[in-house]
């Protein structure tokens, strides 16, 4: 017998969906469809980007073996020091380069490249050793690729993908921007009800509670995040929205010298830095060998004042040559207003400005985005599950 409600036959209605209904189903459908897709770039992305909120303090954890005595002055180099430097770098070549860090911290001294980049990436590889100022014994050798801190970075920034690297991940940041705007719009309480939707819902899962609840939490800065991230990648294409016409630089990184260091006495860096001080009086921070013998060393001193590298021919009768520069701490400033903004999207992106609340903010943020992407598709899947099984 057929029931009073379909006496006629006719298929059952379906029930109504208002548009809004529709409209936060299609945010939902694409905001789960980019999580699927983005799972593995945001679960990296966000942990690599936490490990360089503050890289020093986080490589002198790593790498506590390479802690001096606080007292401990790398710039009072003697001969004993260069011995053992070059005595470690004996498989790699010669020494190519030394650098004196500030006081409490160890000197480090560098052989030529050995190897091509690893995974194509930056340049070649050299072997660095450091050297305690006090015992003058080496206290660590490491290659200068391939370390934790060395793929936290590129990880971060190329995905180790060479030439198009920066690129996918700039996408990767135009997507996790999609990604994290439909959430918030799927999600979001309104204001009125924000703090009681952060509460813990006893019908929901433990995961879907603390996906929904850190998500909302950190929303606005994932955004942040994922839009200065962009831009970082596609210096021409942003640059052009603020100065159309103007061509924005690209980013150089300083390289040791060029070719294959000629091998010195000991007591040769010792002569050549004593030269260069007498030339311009000042601390050294770096000394690269002369790579042929009509060459000369490269003395980088830091004075009162200003910088300067001082040029010391091998010739017994050369002059040494002052190059002064002005006392700068990182990159130099911008000359354009593209360059100004890019600068500020990098110091927003990596937390190099705001302060210390806003590299906490983006520490935990980092941890935030890896744990939606991993409790994201947890949830996914196991509602996929449960819906196979009934």
């Amino acid at each position: 017998m057929e029931s009073a409600d379909n006496t006629n036959g006719a298929a059952p209605t379906q029930p109504y969906i208002s548009p809004r209904a529709q409209a936060r189903k299609l945010w939902l459908t694409v905001h789960r469809w980019l999580g699927i897709a983005l799972l593995i770039p945001m679960a990296l992305l966000g942990f690599t980007g936490s490990m360089q909120v503050w890289p020093e303090e986080t490589e002198a954890f790593l790498n506590q073996q390479r802690e001096v005595a606080v007292t401990a002055d790398s710039a009072a180099i003697t001969p004993a020091h260069i011995a053992a430097a070059r005595e470690a770098l004996a498989d790699y070549g010669n020494i190519a380069e030394i650098e004196f860090g500030e006081v409490g911290q160890a000197l480090t001294a560098q052989s030529p490249p050995y190897a091509p980049p690893t995974f194509g990436i930056a340049g070649p590889t050299a072997r660095e050793v450091w050297i305690d100022p006090a015992s003058a014994e080496v206290i660590d050798s490491a290659p200068t690729s391939g370390t934790f801190m060395w793929y936290m970075h590129f990880v971060h920034g190329l995905l180790l993908i060479p030439e198009i690297g920066r690129q996918v991940v700039g996408w990767m940041g135009v997507f996790l921007t999609i990604s994290a705007v439909t959430g918030l719009v799927v999600f979001w309480p309104g204001t009125s009800r924000f703090f009681a939707a952060l509460s813990w819902q006893k019908n929901q899962g433990k995961a879907i509670n603390l996906h929904r609840q850190s998500g909302v939490l950190m929303s606005i800065v994932l955004i942040i995040l994922a839009i200065t991230g962009a831009w970082i990648s596609f210096p021409q294409a942003m640059a052009a929205l603020i100065e159309p016409g103007v061509e924005q630089p690209e980013r150089r990184r300083p390289g040791g010298p060029e070719g294959e260091p000629i091998p010195m006495p000991d007591a040769a860096w010792i002569a050549a830095l004593d030269t260069a001080k007498a030339a311009y009086p000042g601390r050294p921070l770096s000394i690269a060998a002369p790579v042929d013998a009509a060459g000369a060393w490269q003395v980088e001193l830091a004075g009162e004042a200003m910088d300067a590298t001082v040029s010391v021919p091998l010739v017994t009768d050369g002059v040494p040559a002052v190059e002064e520069r002005a006392k700068r701490d990182g990159p130099p400033p911008p000359t354009t207003r593209a360059g100004a903004v890019a600068g500020s999207m990098r110091g927003i992106h990596y937390a190099t400005m705001g302060g210390i609340v806003w590299q906490v903010i983006v520490f935990l943020s980092g941890w935030v985005m890896t744990f939606l992407a991993l409790s994201g598709i947890y949830i996914w899947a196991k509602r996929k599950f449960k819906r196979r099984a009934a």
